[in-house]
This record gives structure tokens, C-alpha cells and sequence, in this order.
């Protein structure tokens, strides 16, 4: 091999093999390596010579020289070279004499050819999911399809409606006039009979009237309005007495009997109308300070609760009027509220020193209610101030974060600042450097403690600003909460709200209850006055019943008497009375005919100016379609259509129509925003289709197409190869490697079986001669592999067996990942199951010379160092002997075999033993081994070579003569 300089690859490393019959020293060949291997000049120096720029053809011919026989007995010799390690005979055989299996190249070809079949899933799978992502789409469509022809059916009978209306109108009109012109006659002549039998019964009772009046002079006539005159009289008095009862009701008392009583009562009744007079003022006077106070506390009320719902929509204790200024400006400048804080929802006092709350908000509060703006929204929030009204007073800081400086100023132990504390964020470094640059102000108990702080504040709210300046605003209470702005919520302000609230929903009640008691006492008096006063207005005369009633029958008495004496009067007054009772009953009939004649031609004339109407709205005409769904809306709303519904019927077949509508618009839009939503699933997921479709449910139907096409061709071409390729892999490819395991331990003990003939020839102890048997350990690993195996090749292929087929693939996907992984345990794995030299054992039987076994040697069971290595150089040695011997030779014909440290765990004998072993099988050894064994050794071999390094750089070599070493 040649590399040339500058060249550290693998790749450039070049390659020739030469065979010589002669020998000759590598320098002979530096005139070919100038320029890489001379292949030609090296065959032009040395003709005889067999050159291969590859190595298997090299290798053919020199085994042939040698007298290997063939490459299996080449590899066993190479691996027998570093036999050292061997130490069992399952390690000789799986590692030594059998070859790597070929399982290990058919999982790789099923791993290679497997893509293909993953690309055919992977393409049925896509198939299938465009099919399961665009079948919502039938329905939808379907429903969009419908919505879109009742909008066009909607649209045609909301434009044809007034056109149908008229014609049904004119239509139903027009019959309705038909009808009356047919009763118009029979109505004229019950009329015309009405009248004459009126003016009948009128002359019969005008007839009747003048014989009576004729009777006793007109005495009778005199005394009737009499009658009439006195009858008026006493009802108009009743009237006047049920007046006064009812007013005298008011003090629950009755009216007087006589003149005397009915005095004393006015008199009474004036006293009291002046004494109303006077009590008015003071009744007034009270009214007015308990309106106010409820007014008051109703305006209060509902501050309190504005307060409330704006405080209850933030965690902040900020007065309301602040948040809502915050609100507006915000707004218009397009930042969130929390982007700018009040300093108060930043900072709360701390638990342990709630009660010194009240004091800190006197130092802190004007700080609480401190908008603070960062850096990057401050020329955004400065225009939404200018140009926003805010209905408040505003303050507000920019905050330059980044230059805080790092250091906090240190504050005393009784500083305020140590009894709050402030929130997380990206603002709090700044309001901790400046709680302790501006508010280190101590809390002491009173005001003696000033002296010993610059700055301090006492329990009951005064503050020491300095040497000079004090202050103590006592305009609220120190414990008012509704002042208070510190906070990281506002549950307590909250429920202090909401406590107030009841208090004045209490003091309302309170003062609502007096109020209604004095409108109570207010109407009472002016019932009273009001009915004081229509006694007032009444003379006894005016409610003397007794009198009146005198009268009337005395004028009884009268009429009795005249008709005693005219007893003519009696029959005719009967008489009379019939013929006025038939006068009024004819003519009551014939104003009913009248009244009907005139409603009929009154309504006659109305239908003829709706028919008129009726024609100049019916000019248009609907097509027949939708004039006849409409007049089906019409059925719809009566069972009758007639001429005075109809107008009712247009307004609830309108409303059908709009109802109509609104649902298929309703409709359309739904399955519009569903099918959009579909589509852009569906194209963020396949762009290729977008040259097909667009996100917008006018491409529905295209949509269609694509999953028509899918169903019917695209998904049941896809399934076809994918299940043909499925068939074919796990037929050829997985039952392949499975039947290659499931046999690979009989074809092993076939390998085994010219090892056993080879043990046969030699014995392997006195008397006794040993034999290699094949046992069956298949790991759980690799039952599970062939399990699975198994299952995958198992079952049809035909479409109804389909799902199972794919839940094989599923299971065939699994193996083959396992199977390409690179993992660490995963190869594991794979040699585990792939490696079929390791599902057996090997077991050494001693057998005697009648075939009987004696003893077992297994791989498993404890060995000797010593013995498991004579047990396995035996089994090499025969191995050898079967590899390099011709077909029933007792010698091989290549017989030097070389161990690297051989026998360096095996005592005297056994390494005596073995070595005889190899003399028997006729190999000559060559040993590379520890001095300590060259006592053991001599006797089999003719001499040595020691090799000794020096400062790990420098090889010498010294031959030893056996005979020397013995004279020595």
C-alpha cells in the first residue's frame, strides 16, 4: 500500500498485490512510488510476477500456493492468530468457525427496500387525510347550496311580494264586491218596510196622545210635570246627601239629622280648613331637609357604586376618576393599561405593619396616585394626555429604567420603606431607588419622635418633611380607606365600598319610610280639607231628603184623586202605552235598516276605491314559481284568505320571508366561515393545491372535485401499491429473515458436522473422543423478534382484511426502526435477534469408543481456565485439520498455524496436552507466548526469537538455539 505526501486519508490509500517466487526488499520497489503505484512499470520489471490491484483475486492465488483450500479456511487461520482470548466453545464457534449470518444483510435490504413501502404508507396516509379533511366539505356545501338558492328564493319573493299582495288583494276585492252588489237590493226594501211601519205605529201613538189629553180639561198634563218637577228635586238632594256622607266619611262620622246638627258640623269644619292653613309651613318645613337628605345619600349611592364597578374590574385601589383618565389615554395611544401603572398598585404595606398603613398612605399617597410611563411609550402617552380630556388631575413620571442607578440608597430600621413592599417587574428596581432616595421617612409614635429623624411620620398622620415644614392633612380620616391608593388588590377598598353601600341603602330605607309617612299625613288632611269642603258649599236644604220627599207625594196624592174621578183615563193611558212600546220598536227597526243600508253602500264605496287601488298596484305580475311559494306563505298564515286579513297575512309573510332570510344568510355565512376554514387548513397544510384553490368558499365545489378524484381514483390507487408492496416486502423480505432464523440453528449443527468427523480421527483423552452437539437458546429478544415476524407474514391481503394487513404495516414499522436504529441499544438489540450464531450453544460430549457419553463440557457451566482452553484448542485444532485437509486426509496440506500468547493460562500439562493435540492433528506451530512457558515448549519446537523494546521506540530481535539455552 502507498500514501502519498500531504495525503491522511483513508480513501488515499493505494493498493497493489504482488506474488514472487524469489525474494526481493521493499526498497526495490521506491523507483515505482514516485507518483503513486507504478502498476505497469512494476509488471514491466517483474513479469513472472502475479500483480492484482485487488485483493480477492490475490488472495485465490495464494491460498492455491499454499494449499488453503478455500476462504473459510483462510479466515479461520487469520482468526486463530489472536486466539488468546478464547475461552469457551461457544466463543470459538460463533466467533472463529461460523460466518457472520446473512440475517444481518436481509434486515438491511428490508430496511433499504422498506422507505419505498413507508413512501407508499406516507402516500396512502396523506390520501386519506385530504379525504377525512375535505369530506366535511360535502355537507357543507350541500348546506351552503341550499342557503344560497332560499337567499335567491328570499330575494325573488321579497321582490315580488308587493305584486302577488296586490293581485290577491284586487282578486279577493273584486269578489267581496260581487257580493255586496247582490245584497244591495234586499237591503233597500227591508228599509223602505222599516220606514212605512214606523210612520204607522207613530200616527197610531200620536192618536192615542191627543184622545187622552183630552180627557178631564188638561188637569193630568198639569199634574204629570208636576210629578216630573218634584221627582227631579228629590234625586238632585240624594245626590247631594250621598256627597256629604261621603265626606263626612272621612272623619268616620255620619250625616246630621237636623238643621241644628248640620250647623254645628260647618262650624266645626271651619275651624279646621284654618287650622290646615297653619300646619301646612311646619309639615313643609320637615319635607324638605329629609328630601335632601335622601337626595344626598341616593347621589352618594351611586358614586359608590360607578366606584365599585370601575374598581372591580381592576386589582387597584387608584380613585376611579384616575383608572378612567388611565382608560382614555391608553386608548388613544394604542398601549395596554398595565403597560403604565399608578405607583400605588406597585407598592402595598407590608402584613406585619397593616397598622401603619394609614400614615404611609399620608407620606406615600401622592406618589400612589404617580402614573409611571417607561421610556419607550413616553412620547406615544404625552400626545394621548395633551389631546385627551381627562376630567382629573394628572401626574405622571418618566421612567429612564435603564438609568437607575444599581445601588438602593440605605434607609433606617424605622424607615416606611422597609414596611412596604414592591412588586415584580420591570419597573420595581426604579421605585426601590426611589422609595429610599425620596420617602425615608421614619414611623415614630407621636410627635416627640421627630427629633431624632430628618424626616418622619407620627400614628396620627403628621409628617415631617424637614427642620422646617410639617403637615397633617386631617380632610379624611386617617383610617378612611376611600382615600387609601396602596395596594397589590382592592378586595379590602372593595368591601369597604360595598359596606358603605349598605349603610346608605339602610339610611335611605330610613328617611324613603319618614318621607312616605308625611305624604301619608299630607293626603289625609287634604282629603279631609277637600271634603270640609264640600259640606262647606251645602245648605240643609240642599241634603234635607225628608222634605223632598214630602213633596213628591203630595203631588202622588193629587194624581190618585184625579184619577179616581176620571175612570176613562185608565183604558186609554194602557193603550197608550202599547202604541208607544210598538212605535219604539218599529222605529228602532228602522234605524237598524238604515244603519245597515248605509254601511253597505258606505262600504260598497270604500271597496270600490280599494279595487281602483288594488288595479294600479297589480300592474306587475311575479312568475308563476314565485307567485306560487308566496301565495303558499299566504295558506300558511290562515286557512281563509280574505280581504280584511290579507293586509295582516303581508306582514307576517313578510316576516317569514325576512326570518327566511336571516337563517339561510345565517346559513351561507356559517358554512362559508367553516368551509374557508377547511380550505385554509387544507392548503397551509398541501400548498401544491394551490393552484387549484383559493381560501374562499367560492372554491368549494373545486374542493369537490379534488376529493371525487381522491375517492374514486387517487386513495384507492395509492391503497392498491401500498398493500401490493406491503404483500410483497413482508413475504420477501420479513418471511425471508424469518424461516433464515428459524432454520439457522439446523443449518449451524450441519456446519458442526464435519468438526464432529474431524474430533472422530483424534482422541481427545485416554479412551475417550469428543463431540460437539447444538443446543437451541433463542434469547426472549429474539422469540419476540420471530413472534413478531410471524404475525406480520400472517393473515390475507385481500380488501376486507385490509385494516389488520395495515396494523401489520404498523407493527412492520416498528421492527424495521428498531432495526435501522443507530442507537446504542438498539444494536445491541439487533445483534441479540440478527445474530443467529448467538441463538445456540455448543456443548463438548465425551463420548467412549461404543458411542456412550461420558462427560459435558458447556460453554455455560464452570470451567478451569486450563480446561476450558484444551477443550477449545482441541476443537480449533480440528477445525483446522477439517478446513485445511483434503477430503478424507488425516494431515492438511497447509499445517503452519500461529497463536498470539497461547496457552497462558493453562498449567504444564494441559499446554503439553494441547500442543500433542496439534502435533497429532500434524500442524507445525509457530507460538507467540510468555518466557515462563519456554520449558513447556521446547520439546515442540526447534527454537525462539525474544523481543525485547528499549525506550518504547527502539525493536530488537535475538534467536535463541534450544541447545544453547540448554548448555547455558
Amino acid at each position: 500500500m502507498q500514501l502519498g505526501r500531504g495525503q491522511n486519508a483513508a480513501g488515499d490509500v493505494s493498493h497493489l498485490h504482488l506474488i514472487l517466487d524469489h525474494e526481493l526488499d521493499l526498497t526495490d520497489f521506491s523507483a515505482f512510488m514516485a507518483r503513486g503505484i507504478d502498476t505497469r512499470g512494476i509488471r514491466k520489471r517483474w513479469p513472472e510476477a502475479a500483480v492484482n490491484p485487488t485483493y480477492a483475486p490475490f488472495a485465490r492465488s495464494f491460498r492455491s500456493r499454499l494449499g488453503i483450500s478455500t476462504e473459510g479456511a483462510q479466515r479461520l487461520l487469520h482468526r486463530t492468530l489472536s486466539a488468546k482470548s478464547l475461552g469457551s466453545l461457544d466463543q470459538l464457534f460463533r466467533d472463529y468457525m461460523l460466518d457472520t449470518p446473512s440475517t444481518f444483510a436481509m434486515a438491511e435490504r428490508a430496511v433499504n427496500q422498506f422507505h419505498d413501502l413507508q413512501e407508499a404508507h406516507r402516500v396512502v396516509v396523506d390520501a386519506r387525510l385530504q379525504v377525512e379533511m375535505l369530506t366535511p366539505l360535502v355537507d357543507l356545501a350541500d348546506t351552503r347550496r341550499r342557503g344560497l338558492e332560499s337567499l335567491q328564493d328570499t330575494e325573488e319573493e321579497n321582490a315580488h311580494l308587493g305584486a302577488v299582495h296586490a293581485e290577491m288583494t284586487l282578486s279577493l276585492l273584486c269578489g267581496d264586491r260581487t257580493e255586496r252588489r247582490a245584497l244591495t237590493p234586499l237591503l233597500e226594501s227591508g228599509a223602505d218596510e222599516a220606514t212605512a211601519a214606523a210612520e204607522r205605529a207613530r200616527q197610531e201613538t200620536l192618536d192615542l196622545t191627543v184622545k187622552l189629553e183630552g180627557i178631564g180639561g188638561g188637569r193630568l198634563a198639569t199634574l204629570h210635570a208636576q210629578q216630573d218637577a218634584e221627582l227631579k228635586t228629590l234625586a238632585r238632594v240624594r245626590a247631594r246627601r250621598d256627597r256629604i256622607a261621603e265626606a263626612v266619611s272621612a272623619w268616620e262620622g255620619t250625616v246630621p239629622g237636623t238643621a241644628e246638627e248640620f250647623a254645628r258640623l260647618r262650624g266645626q269644619l271651619e275651624d279646621q280648613l284654618r287650622q290646615a292653613s297653619t300646619t301646612h309651613e311646619e309639615r313643609f318645613g320637615d319635607r324638605y331637609p329629609l328630601a335632601e337628605q335622601r337626595g344626598t345619600a341616593q347621589k352618594e349611592r351611586a358614586a359608590l357604586i360607578t366606584d365599585r364597578e370601575i374598581i372591580a374590574r381592576r386589582r387597584s385601589n387608584i380613585d376611579p376618576g384616575l383608572l378612567r383618565a388611565r382608560e382614555s389615554i391608553c386608548s388613544a395611544a394604542g398601549v395596554p393599561d398595565d403597560t403604565v401603572p399608578f405607583a400605588g398598585e406597585l407598592i402595598a404595606v407590608r402584613d406585619e405593619h397593616s397598622e401603619w398603613t394609614g400614615p404611609i398612605e399620608r407620606v406615600l399617597g401622592g406618589l400612589g396616585r404617580t402614573l409611571l410611563v417607561p421610556e419607550e411609550v413616553y412620547p406615544a402617552v404625552a400626545a394621548a394626555v395633551d389631546a385627551t380630556h381627562l376630567g382629573a388631575r394628572l401626574v405622571y413620571r418618566r421612567v429612564r429604567v435603564g438609568a437607575t442607578p444599581t445601588t438602593v440608597p440605605k434607609t433606617g430600621a424605622l424607615s416606611l420603606v422597609r414596611r412596604v413592599e414592591v412588586s415584580d417587574g420591570p419597573l420595581a428596581p426604579w421605585i426601590h431607588h426611589h422609595l429610599a432616595d425620596r420617602y425615608d421617612y421614619a414611623c415614630v409614635d407621636t410627635a416627640a419622635g421627630f427629633a431624632d429623624h430628618a424626616r418622619a411620620v407620627t400614628r396620627a398622620g403628621q409628617v415631617k418633611h424637614s427642620t422646617e415644614r410639617h403637615e397633617k392633612d386631617d380632610r379624611s380620616r386617617i383610617d378612611d380607606r376611600r382615600r387609601w391608593v396602596l395596594g397589590f388588590d382592592n378586595e379590602t377598598k372593595l368591601e369597604d365600598i360595598r359596606r358603605r353601600i349598605a349603610d346608605l341603602d339602610v339610611t335611605i330605607a330610613g328617611v324613603t319610610s319618614r318621607l312616605d309617612a308625611l305624604d301619608r299625613e299630607d293626603q289625609r288632611i287634604a282629603r279631609q280639607n277637600r271634603a270640609a269642603q264640600t259640606i262647606l258649599d251645602a245648605q240643609w236644604a240642599d241634603v234635607d231628603v225628608s222634605a223632598a220627599q214630602a213633596a213628591v207625594d203630595a203631588v202622588d196624592g193629587r194624581l190618585d184623586s184625579w184619577r179616581q174621578d176620571n175612570p176613562e183615563h185608565s183604558a186609554v193611558s194602557a193603550d197608550l202605552e202599547l202604541a208607544k212600546k210598538a212605535e219604539n220598536e218599529a222605529d228602532a227597526a228602522r234605524r237598524q235598516a238604515d244603519t245597515a243600508l248605509t254601511v253597505h253602500r258606505t262600504a260598497l264605496t270604500e271597496l270600490e276605491a280599494r279595487i281602483a287601488q288594488a288595479e294600479l298596484d297589480a300592474s306587475e305580475t311575479a312568475p308563476d314559481a314565485v307567485d306560487a311559494r308566496i301565495k303558499a306563505r299566504f295558506q300558511r298564515f290562515a286557512r281563509r284568505v280574505t280581504s280584511d286579513n290579507i293586509d295582516r297575512a303581508l306582514f307576517q309573510v313578510g316576516q317569514g320571508i325576512g326570518k327566511d332570510r336571516g337563517e339561510a344568510q345565517n346559513a351561507v355565512s356559517a358554512a362559508g366561515a367553516s368551509i374557508v376554514r377547511i380550505l385554509s387548513q387544507y392548503l397551509a397544510r398541501w400548498e401544491s393545491r394551490g393552484g387549484e384553490l383559493r381560501v374562499d368558499a367560492e372554491y368549494v365545489d373545486d374542493a369537490l372535485a379534488i376529493l371525487q378524484r381522491l375517492r374514486s381514483d387517487g386513495l384507492p390507487r395509492y391503497e392498491d401499491r401500498f398493500f401490493q408492496l406491503l404483500h410483497d416486502q413482508s413475504h420477501r423480505n420479513i418471511g425471508e429473515l424469518a424461516r433464515t432464523i428459524r432454520k439457522a440453528p439446523a443449518e449451524i449443527r450441519s456446519r458442526i458436522d464435519p468438526v464432529n468427523d474431524s474430533l472422530r480421527r483424534s482422541a481427545f483423552d485416554t479412551d475417550r473422543w469428543l463431540r460437539i452437539d447444538v443446543r437451541e437458546r433463542r434469547s426472549p429478544a429474539a422469540a419476540d423478534l420471530l413472534d413478531d415476524l410471524t404475525r406480520i407474514t400472517s393473515g390475507g391481503w385481500d380488501v376486507e382484511q385490509r385494516p389488520a394487513a395495515e396494523e401489520r404495516f404498523e407493527r412492520m414499522a416498528a421492527v424495521l426502526e428498531r432495526l435501522a436504529s443507530k442507537e446504542p441499544a438498539d444494536q445491541r438489540w439487533q445483534r441479540q435477534v440478527l445474530d443467529t450464531r448467538l441463538h445456540v450453544g455448543f456443548i463438548g460430549v465425551e463420548i467412549d469408543g461404543a458411542g456412550e457419553a461420558r462427560n459435558y463440557h458447556d460453554s455455560s457451566s464452570g470451567l478451569s481456565g486450563g480446561q476450558a482452553q484444551k477443550l477449545v484448542f482441541f476443537c480449533l485444532a480440528a477445525a483446522l485439520r477439517y478446513q485445511l485437509a483434503p477430503d478424507g486426509a488425516d494431515l492438511p496440506r497447509y499445517g503452519t498455524v500461529i497463536l498470539d500468547e497461547a496457552f497462558d493460562r493453562a498449567d504444564s500439562a494441559y499446554t503439553r496436552r494441547a500442543l500433542d493435540v496439534f502435533a497429532q492433528f500434524g500442524f507445525h506451530m509457530v507460538l507467540a507466548t510468555p518466557l515462563k512457558l519456554l520449558g513447556t515448549l521446547e520439546e515442540y519446537i526447534g527454537g525462539a526469537v525474544t523481543v525485547s523494546i528499549r525506550d518504547r521506540m527502539h525493536t530488537e530481535l535475538s534467536l535463541i538455539e534450544f541447545d544453547d539455552v540448554g548448555s547455558a
